[in-house]
């Protein structure tokens, strides 16, 4: 067997633009400007593919990467959960995020890493530049703030199947996730559209106290719909 590589296509003229040996990734990212193809731990510069080598972004075993929509930040997660951002240059590191994920069960993780561990198996920045989604080899779902680089609330529902792809709506307002045998999930977090729907749902009376208390925890008690 030859050394794998990793090739780029020009989709305009349906050809291949080259083939980048050096790179022999498994997870790719390309920069949305088309100059920087990332990889596991080398970056390419496009369209030519000069490939310079970089140490493993966090130390880990990397499960994706993602740039943000307008290329200026570059985020890398791997198999123990953690988040490292880099700048659009992929050189220099702009933070760190534990992994926030609940601990799986013993027997759940993969005996590769951590055995508490939930890997990182899916990531997106919102095309606004404010939020992370952080997915998860288990089902786990976290939004981050970029700007302060902690969580916001506590890992969203999901249906539990490992997490494939996330993405965001073109107003930065709605989120998506998608795994392999369940449908696409769609998760309102715009606060004015959350406050719509759950008015909405509770008849315009809103939550009670024991609801907010189970279900917004982190925020203290207030009436958020107008009678």
């Amino acid at each position: 067997m030859g050394e794998r590589s990793n090739e780029t296509w020009d989709i305009a003229r349906h050809r291949r633009a080259a083939v980048l040996a050096g790179l022999s990734s498994s997870h790719l990212a390309v920069r949305p400007d088309g100059g920087l193809l990332a990889g596991d731990n080398r970056t390419a510069t496009l369209p030519g593919g000069n490939t310079t080598g970089r140490d493993p972004f966090q130390g880990g075993d990397i499960g994706a990467l993602a740039f943000a929509p307008d290329g200026s930040l570059f985020a890398a997660g791997d198999q123990t959960g953690r988040v490292t951002l880099w700048d659009r240059t992929v050189r220099q590191r702009e933070g760190s995020l534990p992994n926030v994920f609940p601990a799986l069960a013993d027997g759940t993780a993969d005996t590769l890493q951590d055995d508490t561990s939930e890997a990182v198996s899916a990531l997106a920045i919102s095309p606004d530049g404010s939020t992370l989604a952080v997915g998860g080899e288990a089902g786990g779902l976290q939004l981050w703030d970029v700007a302060s680089q902690q969580p916001l609330g506590r890992p969203l529902t999901t249906p539990g199947e490992p997490i494939d792809t996330v993405a965001f709506g073109a107003d930065s307002g709605t989120m998506y996730a998608g795994s392999a045998h369940v449908p696409l999930q769609r998760y309102p977090i715009d606060p004015s559209k959350a406050v719509v729907t759950v008015c909405a749902r509770t008849g315009g009376n809103g939550l009670t106290r024991p609801q907010w208390q189970r279900y917004v925890r982190d925020v203290p008690y207030r009436e958020v719909c107008a009678h």
